[in-house]
């Protein structure tokens, strides 16, 4: 098994199967011995409830894997805490209304809080592997040139000192990586390669781009005109965008999600 990072980051398009890979690439490095942990946003903005994951629960449950739900109130708080020595304070700030206002308007800003609280989680306990599920491409990369712009605009105090501690971090060598899943047609893999190319537009990550629910494994079957016309397009996208392709995850068939979580597991070394 290739070295492991610290901080894996599970991006795409709603619907491309990112919690279960996220969940099942979990599993796996669980099943190397290794200490990891499952961790997701539950909202975006205070005041919010879950943004799009609701049956994350049960998803959990099959996978048997450590998890941590990140709420934006309580990561906002620890912040917060942290800066002043007293989550008694933090937790007056972070009610008030203009605290709260800060927080919903200033893009990013969310985002900025939610990755210091997971660099504080991995600083705190050195063999800690966190893997991310992003809830879709937009917020994974938001919360990245964040980072970087929010570096930009203070050139000195409390946020640029800790968005600079965040970056020099992230830059080290074998601490990120971001997988990238998308489907195996032609707009899916355009579409996760403008991503890669966004993201690395503001820093030059480990990025790799995943194909999932790839049927190549039943082409040489005899299949139904419809599924033969099915995975004849997607061999048509994969062999177009092969060059921004890292790995295909094939479609399993199973019984139910615990199941599919367990099958996948030989395929997740790749994403390491």
């Amino acid at each position: 098994m290739s070295k492991t990072k610290r901080l894996y980051i599970f991006t795409g398009k709603g619907g491309v199967g990112k919690t279960t890979l996220s969940l099942a690439f979990t599993k796996y490095l669980k099943d190397q011995g290794l200490k990891a942990k499952y961790i997701f946003f539950e909202n975006n903005k205070l005041g919010e409830k879950t943004i799009g994951f609701n049956d994350v629960d049960s998803h959990i449950k099959d996978a048997e894997v450590d998890h941590l739900p990140l709420d934006l109130y309580q990561s906002a708080k620890n912040y917060i805490g942290k800066k002043l020595n007293s989550k008694t304070v933090a937790s007056w700030i972070v009610k008030t209304p203009f605290f709260i206002s800060l927080i919903n308007m200033i893009p990013g800003f969310n985002y900025l809080i939610y990755l210091g609280q997971i660099l504080e989680l991995l600083d705190e306990d050195k063999d800690l592997i966190l893997v991310l599920d992003s809830p879709s491409s937009g917020h994974a990369q938001t919360m990245l040139e964040a980072t970087k712009n929010f570096n930009n605009i203070f050139q000195s105090g409390v946020i640029y000192d800790d968005t600079k501690r965040m970056l020099n971090l992230m830059r080290e060598d074998n601490f990120l990586k971001i997988n990238i899943i998308t489907l195996p047609t032609i707009l899916a893999i355009h579409e996760a390669k403008e991503l890669a190319t966004n993201i690395s537009s503001h820093e030059k990550y480990e990025i790799e781009t995943f194909c999932n629910n790839c049927l190549n494994t039943f082409k040489e079957l005899e299949l139904p005109e419809f599924l033969e016309k099915k995975v004849a397009n997607e061999s048509l996208a994969l062999d177009e965008g092969k060059s921004h392709i890292d790995g295909e995850i094939p479609y399993l068939i199973a019984k139910n999600n615990k199941e599919l979580i367990k099958e996948l597991g030989p395929s997740m070394e790749n994403l390491v």
